[in-house]
């Protein structure tokens, strides 16, 4: 009952962190959020999918989530004309995808771990990371996509542990599908996905034939118009010329100064780097004061992550010594993860080399592998006595750091 309890909390919190971060934020000082909602307007009121014509729209992305958000604004408009009402409603669905998101990321790591601090930690990093709440309440496909990538890494998770039978092997082409209709973050899960069959069958390579093909052509036939549209319109198929009319490529000289500053900002953007283009901190770069603080707290964010990283080395350690101490399925569940974030990883790269974005909120597709690894990684720096009290400081680590990270917004904005 104790757990229960806990759980509720967590998921009632969750919720009015993100009611406050997006009732705080002016409406269009999200990442892009004018441009999305000018995508579901336009599909609203001609009912079709926009031709990207010019910079900074967004009219090249994929249509699925837009389509469905263009049915709940007409009926916001139906009630209310006020710009303001209509925003706030998009950024509720956004909240609404967002929590489910967070709910599946408990599930997976209830298919993982039977220590319940294990898993409503696991639950909590997702509920209350800063920088991933305040996405959350931004309007964007990237909600959806990351909701739909977090599905599929749970339905891989039970085909896993429980078996790829024909049912799952259409779900996840079913969902693949989906998930390449609403944003191509989904290519790396995509990838994933056939990834999957390849652990559950190495050693018969011929079954890793027809479940793959299955969820290829069933993932095609879904989203298959899509890439026959771009290459018509833009002239290649996953509509990288449309991206470039929008988001004109930066002049980048990679060297040691660029992979520093990508670094850098991908870290503070990931845990809390808020706004427009992420210019509000813990703390500010104006002063000394405000640099000392900001200075503080993310160096004390880069040793609590660094910890993590300890943690999953001690654990490797000793899983190297005793290979009992995890099953095979959810040493092949963390070889997923990675693969994943990986993909992730050399996409976030590729992109930041055409224009640079260090945003940490595109490694936010894999939001439920980082939640599961990095609990998993600070957990194990607990000992076997003191695992009573991991769940108490972790919950109060990330609630107080959302409290921080609302301040400093309504300190920007007023």
């Amino acid at each position: 009952m104790k757990n229960k309890n806990i759980l509720a909390a967590i998921f009632i919190l969750a919720f009015v962190f993100r009611l406050i971060f997006i009732l705080i934020n002016p409406i269009f000082q999200q990442p892009d959020e004018e441009a999305h909602f000018k995508y579901i307007e336009y599909v609203m009121n001609n009912k079709q999918i926009p031709v990207q014509g010019g910079f900074y729209a967004e009219y090249f992305q994929p249509p699925l989530y837009y389509a469905i958000a263009s049915f709940f604004l007409a009926i916001a408009k139906s009630f209310t004309s006020n710009m303001w009402y209509h925003v706030i409603s998009m950024r509720f669905l956004s909240v609404f995808i967002g929590m489910l998101t967070v709910y599946l990321t408990y599930r997976i790591a209830s298919l993982l771990f039977a220590d319940r601090n294990l898993v409503l930690g696991a639950t909590a990093f997702a509920a209350f990371l800063p920088s991933y709440i305040n996405a959350n309440g931004n309007i964007t496909n990237a909600n959806f996509a990351d909701f739909l990538s977090t599905l599929i890494i749970y339905v891989m998770l039970i085909a896993l542990i429980k078996g790829d039978n024909y049912k799952r092997v259409a779900l996840l082409g079913i969902l693949a599908g989906f998930a390449l209709i609403t944003r191509l973050s989904a290519l790396p899960v995509f990838l994933t996905v056939i990834f999957l069959f390849f652990i559950i069958n190495y050693n018969k390579p011929i079954k890793i034939i027809k479940p793959v093909a299955t969820i290829i052509v069933i993932a095609l036939v879904i989203s298959g118009w899509f890439f026959i549209r771009n290459y018509l319109i833009y002239g290649d198929l996953l509509g990288y010329n449309a991206m470039k009319l929008s988001t004109p490529p930066d002049q980048i000289k990679a060297g040691l100064i660029f992979t520093a500053r990508l670094i850098g900002w991908t870290f503070v953007t990931f845990w809390a780097g808020f706004g427009r283009t992420n210019n509000i901190f813990i703390g500010s770069l104006e002063s000394d004061f405000g640099i000392a603080i900001f200075a503080t707290a993310y160096f004390l964010l880069l040793l609590f992550t660094i910890s993590s990283f300890y943690g999953l080395y001690k654990f490797l350690k000793k899983y190297r010594i005793n290979k009992k101490a995890r099953s095979t399925n959810k040493k092949n569940a963390f070889i997923i993860f990675v693969f994943h974030i990986a993909l992730l990883c050399l996409s976030f790269i590729s992109f930041n080399i055409y224009a640079f974005q260090p945003q940490g909120r595109y490694f936010y597709p894999a939001i439920s592998s980082i939640a599961v690894m990095f609990t998993f990684g600070i957990y194990n720096l607990f000992s076997s006595m003191k695992k009573s009290m991991f769940l108490k400081a972790y919950l109060a680590a990330f609630i107080l750091l959302d409290l921080f990270s609302a301040i400093s917004i309504v300190h920007y904005y007023l």
